[in-house]
Protein backbone atom coordinates (compact mmCIF):
# COMPACT_ATOMS: atom_id res chain seq x y z
CA UNK A 1 0.00 0.00 0.00
CA UNK A 2 1.46 3.22 -0.98
CA UNK A 3 -0.41 5.29 1.43
CA UNK A 4 -1.51 4.35 4.74
CA UNK A 5 -4.57 5.70 5.95
CA UNK A 6 -4.51 4.06 9.12
CA UNK A 7 -0.98 4.51 10.24
CA UNK A 8 -1.86 8.45 9.22
CA UNK A 9 -5.00 8.12 11.75
CA UNK A 10 -3.00 6.48 14.30
CA UNK A 11 -0.62 8.94 13.92
CA UNK A 12 -2.58 11.96 14.29
CA UNK A 13 -4.82 10.31 17.24
CA UNK A 14 -2.02 9.83 19.36
CA UNK A 15 -0.21 13.27 18.20
CA UNK A 16 -3.28 14.52 20.22
CA UNK A 17 -3.20 12.51 22.77
CA UNK A 18 0.09 12.77 23.27
CA UNK A 19 -0.09 16.78 24.01
CA UNK A 20 -2.09 15.77 27.36
CA UNK A 21 -0.13 12.25 28.38
CA UNK A 22 3.22 11.76 27.58
CA UNK A 23 3.27 8.14 27.75
CA UNK A 24 1.84 8.04 24.07
CA UNK A 25 4.86 10.28 22.50
CA UNK A 26 6.98 6.62 21.99
CA UNK A 27 3.47 5.68 19.81
CA UNK A 28 3.84 9.02 17.79
CA UNK A 29 7.22 8.52 17.39
CA UNK A 30 6.52 4.70 15.87
CA UNK A 31 3.50 5.76 14.04
CA UNK A 32 5.40 8.37 12.12
CA UNK A 33 8.14 6.07 10.97
CA UNK A 34 6.04 3.53 9.76
CA UNK A 35 3.97 6.44 7.72
CA UNK A 36 7.12 7.38 5.96
CA UNK A 37 7.91 3.86 5.56
CA UNK A 38 4.74 3.49 4.17
CA UNK A 39 4.54 6.59 1.98
CA UNK A 40 8.15 5.64 0.35
CA UNK A 41 6.66 2.26 -0.80
CA UNK A 42 8.67 0.28 1.70
CA UNK A 43 7.30 -2.33 3.83
CA UNK A 44 6.49 -0.74 7.07
CA UNK A 45 9.77 -1.98 9.86
CA UNK A 46 7.60 -1.20 12.91
CA UNK A 47 3.92 -2.24 12.09
CA UNK A 48 2.20 0.22 14.04
CA UNK A 49 -0.94 -0.36 12.71
CA UNK A 50 -0.82 -4.18 13.73
CA UNK A 51 0.57 -3.42 16.89
CA UNK A 52 -2.32 -0.86 17.97
CA UNK A 53 -4.85 -3.82 16.39
CA UNK A 54 -3.58 -6.28 18.45
CA UNK A 55 -3.21 -3.74 21.87
CA UNK A 56 -7.29 -2.46 21.23
CA UNK A 57 -8.18 -5.97 20.69
CA UNK A 58 -6.74 -7.39 23.71
CA UNK A 59 -8.10 -4.29 25.55
CA UNK A 60 -11.47 -4.75 24.75
CA UNK A 61 -11.32 -8.92 25.73
CA UNK A 62 -9.56 -8.52 28.85
CA UNK A 63 -12.45 -5.98 29.45
CA UNK A 64 -15.13 -8.40 29.06
CA UNK A 65 -16.31 -7.39 25.28
CA UNK A 66 -15.00 -10.54 23.43
CA UNK A 67 -17.39 -9.40 20.44
CA UNK A 68 -15.58 -6.14 20.25
CA UNK A 69 -12.60 -8.01 20.62
CA UNK A 70 -13.15 -10.01 17.33
CA UNK A 71 -14.32 -7.61 15.61
CA UNK A 72 -11.36 -5.80 15.78
CA UNK A 73 -8.99 -8.77 15.75
CA UNK A 74 -9.64 -9.13 11.64
CA UNK A 75 -7.12 -6.37 10.17
CA UNK A 76 -9.80 -5.77 7.35
CA UNK A 77 -12.71 -4.40 9.54
CA UNK A 78 -9.81 -2.67 12.07
CA UNK A 79 -8.98 -0.60 8.60
CA UNK A 80 -12.34 0.16 8.10
CA UNK A 81 -13.20 1.46 10.87
CA UNK A 82 -9.86 3.85 10.86
CA UNK A 83 -10.67 4.86 7.84
CA UNK A 84 -14.54 5.90 8.68
CA UNK A 85 -12.70 7.97 11.89
CA UNK A 86 -10.21 9.42 9.23
CA UNK A 87 -13.11 10.87 7.43
CA UNK A 88 -15.23 11.60 9.87
CA UNK A 89 -13.18 14.07 11.69
CA UNK A 90 -11.68 15.44 8.13
CA UNK A 91 -15.54 16.46 7.86
CA UNK A 92 -15.69 17.74 11.29
CA UNK A 93 -12.81 19.16 10.96
CA UNK A 94 -13.24 21.42 7.94
CA UNK A 95 -17.44 22.67 9.02
CA UNK A 96 -15.38 24.06 12.40
CA UNK A 97 -12.82 25.51 9.98
CA UNK A 98 -15.62 27.15 8.18
CA UNK A 99 -17.71 28.22 11.38
CA UNK A 100 -14.44 29.84 12.19
CA UNK A 101 -13.99 31.44 9.10
CA UNK A 102 -17.36 32.73 9.22
CA UNK A 103 -17.40 33.89 13.09
CA UNK A 104 -14.04 35.93 12.24
CA UNK A 105 -14.98 37.79 9.01
CA UNK A 106 -18.63 38.95 10.80
CA UNK A 107 -18.86 38.31 14.54
CA UNK A 108 -22.09 37.44 16.05
CA UNK A 109 -22.33 40.19 18.33
CA UNK A 110 -21.31 44.01 17.03
CA UNK A 111 -21.45 47.52 18.73
CA UNK A 112 -25.00 47.78 17.68
CA UNK A 113 -26.51 44.34 18.11
CA UNK A 114 -26.15 42.31 21.78
CA UNK A 115 -25.66 45.29 23.77
CA UNK A 116 -25.42 44.60 27.44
Amino acid sequence: MLFCVPCLALLLYFAVASIFFPKYRVYVREGWRCFVDKLLGRKCSVSFDNKMRLALSMWLTNRGMTGLGKFFYKKRNFDIVLMLFVIISTIISIYFFLLFIKFWISPPCTKTACQI
